[in-house]
């Protein structure tokens, strides 16, 4: 029947796993749930923060694309513009040539005169195309348009940026056939205002004429913007909202998805906070591009307005600003799916980790209901066999073997309560701040996983401390590695309760070696020793009491014992270690030293000890582990202080 400290340990053991497990569980769970909010509101704003950005990059794009392409377009249409004068050269050129050819027989002036008059009247290009004839000195010789050029040299004529354009002219003709020439000249009608023109001039050398045809940019641009307006601009849209709006720098809207703003001019539009929509939309594009934000004065899903981010690029060629831009209804629409989808995906989520959760549990629940079942049994069986050796009778050493591990149970289970108790603590004070932060609303995703982390490692130490204490009292006698380290560091957690109730100080000096014995057995003699130092201070009045334990490697060692060793000669040493037990409780009377490691030999009361504890210390290294133990009485100094004590010595071999 298992002692009362016992069964309050395997209750504890069995019945705390099980209260921290579900505690813990029904914590994270909980934590979870309310986590997922926060999580929400901050993927919400990742979200909305990356919904902004694409689409801020997804109208510069459109813009940026915009702006290339009717670059590209003018381009191609002034490209288009110079074959098509260049064709129209062409032509006259065949129409003189066939006319020189034809009278060429009445003499050069005659058939410049018939040329001049060929031309004169020919129009095309909605009749602002025509033909001009120069000689190759730069005088003119017919100009339907301004007749008061004729016969005159326009070799030292500069445009109006000071171009001297003929004879441009006249130097690339000495070059090559035809000259393609731009330069800034009068308009008809517009009041001697200078405009600029490009034109194409071809020499025909047969006459000494220089024959040409041009067009004035802004009438070309004109038709260029009017297609590009109407052919392309108007053409633009993406998504369901998304649209292509041009304004000019004096206010007109030249494009717009409603029909009615365009070429009205909305230079003071505002919106409903007063913000001066046209005038900012010409301020950005005349600095080149950027983004602003208003309230737009209409979305074409509702016809309503509605807040807007739009992007512009200004073409200040044409004093044009080139705009789109996305509305905050569709980032509303969009965030309400991904808050949606959030939802279901922390739900089922939250479903997972409360199914594993209790999977898990019942897991950890059995597992702990498993271990402390094989520690109630380990207990039971062990007190059984116990009673059972002493009953048999049949090997005293055996017998008194294991009465000395009864003595020392009861001790060892207030060893384990002792090991026990900070942990315990740690994990009650851990769970309480969880608790306390929680209902205060303190807590937060790091102080809750150091308080976990607080449990987890106290609970491994929990574990650890049970599998310490229930392999020491592990019966089987097998030989294994192990380190002095290790040994003093078993031995001390076994009997570190006695210590710290009696204030005693332990000085240690362990050189790590490496042994092949029986650890149990030795652990079990240097408790005997050091629990019997402990007890002489009981009789001592030193004010610090102190015990000394030191483990060394001996070389060479002469433990005159051939049977330490297998196959081994009794001339040869081995390497040994060597243990060192002391302490300063005055030593043992000198009619006591003689019998300490005799059976049933003790000088305490009756019902404070059996006199066996050192006799199995004796039996122990001598017989199980093959060694010698020798104990005497030593002064010695230790921080220039004198002490006496008892020191108990044994030589192991290391294998």
């Amino acid at each position: 029947m298992l002692i009362k400290n016992e069964k309050q340990l395997i209750n504890f053991v069995k019945y705390s796993p099980i209260v921290v497990i579900i505690f813990i569980t029904i914590l994270v769970n909980v934590f979870i749930y309310f986590q997922n909010d926060v999580y929400n509101e901050r993927d919400l704003k990742l979200y909305e923060k990356n919904y902004i950005e694409t689409n801020k990059k997804l109208i510069k794009d459109q813009i940026e694309s915009i702006h290339k392409n009717v670059l590209n377009e003018k381009q191609k249409l002034e490209d288009e513009l110079k074959i098509k004068l260049m064709n129209r050269i062409d032509e006259v050129y065949t129409i003189v040539d066939n006319i020189n050819k034809k009278f060429f027989h009445e003499g050069k002036e005659k058939v410049i005169k018939i040329v001049k008059e060929s031309l004169r009247n020919i129009r095309f290009n909605d009749g602002r195309g025509y033909f001009y004839i120069h000689d190759i000195n730069g005088k003119n010789l017919m100009h339907p348009i301004q007749p008061e050029l004729e016969g005159k040299s326009l070799i030292d004529v500069q445009d109006k940026k000071g171009f001297y354009f003929m004879r441009k002219l006249m130097d690339e003709l000495k070059k090559k056939d035809s000259y393609y020439l731009t330069f800034y000249w009068y308009k008809p009608n517009f009041d001697n205002k200078l405009f600029k023109k490009i034109t194409i001039n071809k020499k025909y050398e047969p006459l000494d004429l220089v024959i040409g045809t041009g067009e004035y940019l802004d009438d070309f641009e004109k038709e260029v913007k009017k297609y590009i307006l109407e052919e392309y601009i108007d053409k633009v849209s993406f998504g369901k909202n998304g649209y292509i709006f041009v304004v000019d720098y004096d206010g007109v809207y030249l494009s717009h998805v409603k029909k009615s703003y365009i070429g009205v001019n909305r230079i003071d539009l505002k919106d409903s906070d007063g913000f001066e929509i046209t005038k900012e939309i010409i301020k950005v594009a005349k600095n080149g591009s950027g983004y602003i934000r208003y309230i737009g004065t209409v979305l074409p899903e509702t016809g309503k307005p509605a807040s807007k981010t739009t992007y512009i690029k200004g073409i200040n060629e044409w004093n044009w600003a080139i705009a789109t831009g996305f509305y905050d209804k569709d980032l509303q629409q969009y965030l309400k799916r991904k808050e949606a989808e959030l939802v279901q995906m922390h739900s089922d989520t939250m479903k997972k980790t409360i199914a594993i959760s209790i999977v898990l549990s019942i897991t950890l629940i059995f597992l702990a209901m498993y271990v402390s079942k094989i520690l109630k049994n380990f207990f039971d069986s062990y007190n059984e066999r116990i009673l059972r050796e002493i009953n048999s009778n049949r090997k005293k050493d055996l017998i008194l073997y294991q009465q000395a591990k009864m003595a020392s149970m009861g001790e060892m289970i207030g060893n384990i309560a002792h090991q026990w108790r900070q942990p315990l603590t740690v994990i009650s004070t851990a769970a309480s701040k969880v608790k306390f932060e929680d209902e205060m609303q303190l807590s937060t995703k790091d102080s809750m996983y150091n308080s976990l982390d607080m449990i987890i490692k106290s609970s491994k130490y929990l574990s650890q401390t049970i599998d310490d204490f229930r392999e020491f009292f592990n019966p089987n006698k097998i030989a294994k590695e192990f380190s002095t380290k290790q040994l003093f560091e078993k031995t001390l957690k076994l009997t570190s309760s006695r210590f710290d109730s009696k204030d005693i100080q332990i000085i240690a000096d362990i050189e790590d070696i490496e042994l092949i014995s029986y650890e149990n057995e030795l652990i079990q003699a240097l408790i005997n020793i050091v629990n019997n130092s402990v007890d002489a201070f009981g009789n001592s009045n030193e004010n610090e009491k102190l015990i000394f334990l030191e483990m060394k490697k001996v070389i060479d060692c002469d433990l005159n014992d051939c049977r330490l060793y297998k196959n081994c000669k009794k001339t040869k040493n081995y390497d040994c270690v060597s243990i060192v037990i002391k302490d300063n409780a005055k030593g043992i009377a000198k009619e006591h030293i003689s019998k300490v490691f005799e059976a049933y030999f003790t000088t305490k009361h009756q019902s404070q000890g059996t006199g066996i504890g050192l006799y199995m210390t004796y039996q122990i290294i001598t017989k199980h582990l093959l060694g010698n133990i020798s104990v005497e009485n030593e002064e010695f100094i230790y921080k220039n202080k004198k002490y006496t004590g008892a020191k108990f010595s044994i030589i192991l071999p290391l294998q």
